[in-house]
């Protein structure tokens, strides 16, 4: 199980921003969805959003996300603030290419979980930075299943 969940790992490591829940779909073959658990306003153009990305019903990904709605096109901050899609999903509607740049990178073999924290960018500009959690103990139970 360990080779394949440095495999499986690597996979979602590697994937493009706004793909990481099709890759997980594609290497655990099953139902991936992303859910966002809440949305707060920090100040009154900073937001935090936690989300979640499940499969068989386990938090594999859970994620918070930070960004600055002076930063945003109005368009963007309109769909964030439906809470309905995630990050990845909003920028692939409408055609932003943007590209991941690491910030730090931990991974706690015991409890078997990564973290990741990053910002995405767009022309240069940083449109959210993201710190990723991911549980390598339920993608392999999702594997094994």
């Amino acid at each position: 199980m360990n080779t394949v969940s440095e495999d499986l790992l690597n996979r979602i490591l590697d994937a493009p921003v706004g793909q990481v829940a099709a890759v997980l779909g594609d290497i655990l073959n099953c139902n991936i969805h992303l859910e966002v658990i809440e949305q707060n306003a920090i100040t009154s153009h900073q937001f935090v959003r936690k989300i979640a990305i499940i499969a068989n019903e386990l938090p594999v990904i859970k994620a918070y996300v930070e960004f600055d709605s002076t930063v945003l096109p109005e368009f963007i901050m309109s769909e964030l603030l439906k809470k309905k899609h995630g990050v990845g999903t909003i920028l692939n509607i409408n055609n932003i290419k943007a590209t991941r740049n690491v910030i730090s990178f931990h991974r706690n073999t015991d409890e078997r979980l990564v973290l990741r924290k990053y910002d995405i960018i767009h022309d240069g500009i940083v449109w959210f930075t993201i710190l990723e959690e991911i549980r390598l103990d339920n993608l392999g139970s999702n594997n094994n299943g």
